[in-house]
């Protein structure tokens, strides 16, 4: 991918997994029906499944041609951890005009890496730096 084609997946990752963006703002399920008349289901955030209910999202942005995922883990045992995802994305084929595309290469980049409880993914995919700060391996 190109550096412009990665700022464009960095851009819908903040707009997409930003807090508020995660946030449905219900406090039990809900039918919603969305500007297209597309009706769907909503859960409150603490019973979304995971990543999406524990993960906050710091940041992302393109360093050149990574993708660079800031995040810290949320799931009420909180240590202040950042995490760092970088993604090489030089091999990466993906029309980022497609937006079905990028929500669905950005959804399972999100779900294989970090989906599930953080015990599941953290030992395995993370290597620490320092107190508080850890590097996370791509799926």
């Amino acid at each position: 991918m190109q550096p412009r084609d990665v700022e464009t997946l960095a851009r819908v990752l903040r707009e997409q997994y930003s807090p508020t963006a995660l946030d449905p703002s219900v406090s039990a399920a809900t039918v919603v029906e969305d500007a297209d008349g597309f009706r769907r289901l909503v859960v409150p955030r603490s019973e979304q499944t995971e990543p999406w209910r524990s993960l906050a999202l710091i940041d992302a942005r393109a360093v050149g041609p990574v993708l660079t995922v800031v995040f810290s883990w949320d799931d009420g045992a909180d240590d202040g951890t950042v995490f760092v995802l970088p993604v090489d994305t030089r091999d990466v084929d993906l029309d980022v005009g497609d937006d079905q595309a990028v929500t669905t290469y950005l959804s399972h980049l999100l779900e294989f890496t970090v989906g599930g409880d953080r015990t599941a993914w953290e030992a395995a995919r993370s290597t620490p730096l320092s107190p508080g700060l850890a590097v996370v391996r791509p799926w």
